[in-house]
């Protein structure tokens, strides 16, 4: 999701629109043009794509370069290509190529911003369970509530989680937002629980947390 957090961010999106060609009985050859073309989509693609990361980071030191380059991909588009000669469109094919690998250097600049940002906000929270429950789990998954896609067994390839059992070494992270945590099970019998963790109320030494279960809520607690 694209956020608007500065008046000079790129915020826009190229579509790619192929590049003019009116057909004569003259003009560059049909494989020239088609590479131009061809070019002309892979960059307004890539385009799109740093616009996309560089919305998810509120680093604007590269808001200037970053427009500088869209306005070079948008005065693309007024070419047309059946006015070139073949070697006019291997110039402009030379220039596509060195706006892509700009784009390519700051693809991978706002990626190690992004990763700075992110470990700039989160805390680690080193958490240990304590199973005070009569049930075994053969699985268990800890995500962030806004990050199910991020959902990891980490009982696979083990006998489960058994009653009376500790298990130690599990971490959580304590973002800005302190946007809660899913503790999610399934026992030996496929029923499943989940328990929301609020970790506004976790310390960066750690907590300890015992499962018990509720029969009349049929629930897994955690405190």
């Amino acid at each position: 999701m694209i956020q608007n957090k500065a008046v000079s961010k790129i915020k826009f999106f190229i579509f790619s629109l192929f590049l003019s060609v009116i057909f004569t009985g003259c003009g560059p050859s049909e494989e020239k043009i088609a590479q131009a073309q061809d070019a002309y989509t892979a960059l307004t693609q890539l385009h799109n794509q740093v616009v996309e990361a560089h919305g998810l980071i509120d680093d604007n030191s590269l808001d200037k370069e970053l427009v500088a380059l869209a306005q070079q991909v948008k005065q693309i588009e007024t070419y047309h290509l059946n006015e070139l000669k073949d070697e006019e469109i291997d110039t402009l094919l030379q220039t596509m190529d060195d706006l892509t690998k700009s784009y390519e250097e700051y693809l991978n600049t706002i990626k190690t911003i992004r990763e700075e940002e992110t470990a700039a906000i989160l805390t680690e929270i080193p958490l240990t369970l304590l199973n005070n429950t009569e049930m075994t789990f053969q699985t268990l998954s800890l995500y962030s509530k806004d990050s199910v896609s991020h959902e990891a067994d980490v009982l696979e390839d083990t006998s489960g989680f058994v009653p009376g059992q500790y298990l130690a070494g599990l971490v959580i992270y304590r973002d800005v937002s302190h946007t809660p945590w899913i503790l999610k099970l399934e026992n030996a019998e496929g029923a499943s629980y989940e328990v929301q963790l609020p970790v506004n109320t976790y310390g960066e030494d750690g907590v300890s947390l015992t499962l018990t279960y509720d029969s009349e809520q049929n629930e897994i607690k955690c405190s």
